[in-house]
């Protein structure tokens, strides 16, 4: 009887451990938002600004659509999904790991890194949750007010297992995301510093505005495998078209853990190189 207890202390474990977790990312989240309600004005004109940023994202894919009918296969409303997809996963991102990622350098060269490694939980998740920028919220609104527009014009009515399956790729997307941009600013542990390190990954993220499908040979398989971009906005949307592949999903959970997995590996082999402040 005691063997089969013992079975199921794991579980127990990991259960206790994942709530323990989540309270602690809800603390870090309250704090985060009632620091940024402090400058509700500031919030105000960053809804103001991202909706008319929404609204020349709109106007731009129709001023390219005025002169071709398609690009690749996409239509000037698929492609209005397509890009209301890319902004919900980069604008995700941004808002939950902007700061931590501009931080990271800060706290390795001033050593304030050694507080968040004597703290009794994992150094990765606390670095990565400590600041949360509630501003980048507008344009994710306005990513799926634009995905809905694209959406209704196309006359398209999603089930609700594409709903899901769409909701999903984009969280994939985020932790995809989340993986190679923790990944290069790691870096920093190496080369000493480097500020500007974190605002390397927008250029490349960019990228994912523009849909695979028009890229040939290797490198759309980049996009897809190595720097897997696609699952930024192009996958998302198609699966919300009703037009991806049906190994899509499965691929995107299995790459964004193992993608996450192997950033803490790589954090882990960056702490060997840290020297502490009081080293």
């Amino acid at each position: 009887m005691a063997s089969v207890d013992s079975a199921f202390v794991p579980a127990t474990t990991v259960w206790h451990q994942f709530r323990r977790y989540l309270r602690l990312y809800g603390a870090v989240a309250r704090y985060c938002l009632a620091r940024d309600l402090e400058y509700r004005t500031n919030m105000v004109f960053n809804l103001f600004r991202e909706g008319f940023y929404a609204g020349l994202q709109v106007m731009f894919v129709n001023l390219i659509y005025l002169n071709v009918k398609s690009v690749g296969d996409w239509s000037s409303d698929q492609m209005l999904v397509l890009m209301g997809s890319y902004t919900i996963v980069t604008n995700l991102t941004y808002c939950l790991f902007w700061e931590t990622m501009t931080g990271l350098s800060s706290l390795v060269n001033t050593g304030e890194l050694d507080l968040v490694l004597t703290k009794p939980v994992n150094g990765q998740f606390l670095v990565s949750v400590r600041r949360i920028a509630f501003m980048n919220l507008a344009p994710v609104t306005f990513g799926f007010v634009i995905v809905s527009y694209g959406i209704s014009r196309l006359g398209v009515q999603p089930g609700l297992a594409d709903i899901l399956g769409y909701l999903v790729l984009c969280g994939c997307g985020v932790a995809l995301c989340y993986a190679m941009w923790f990944s290069s600013v790691l870096l920093v542990f190496w080369t000493g510093r480097m500020q500007n390190i974190a605002a390397v990954f927008e250029p490349v993220v960019s990228m994912a505005r523009v849909p695979t499908d028009v890229l040939r040979g290797p490198i759309r398989l980049a996009f897809t495998f190595v720097i897997p971009l696609a699952f930024a906005g192009t996958v998302p949307a198609r699966a919300l078209l009703g037009v991806g592949e049906t190994w899509h999903l499965p691929f995107a959970i299995v790459a964004a853990i193992g993608a996450v997995f192997a950033s803490n590996r790589l954090w882990n082999r960056a702490l060997r190189e840290y020297s502490s402040a009081s080293s």
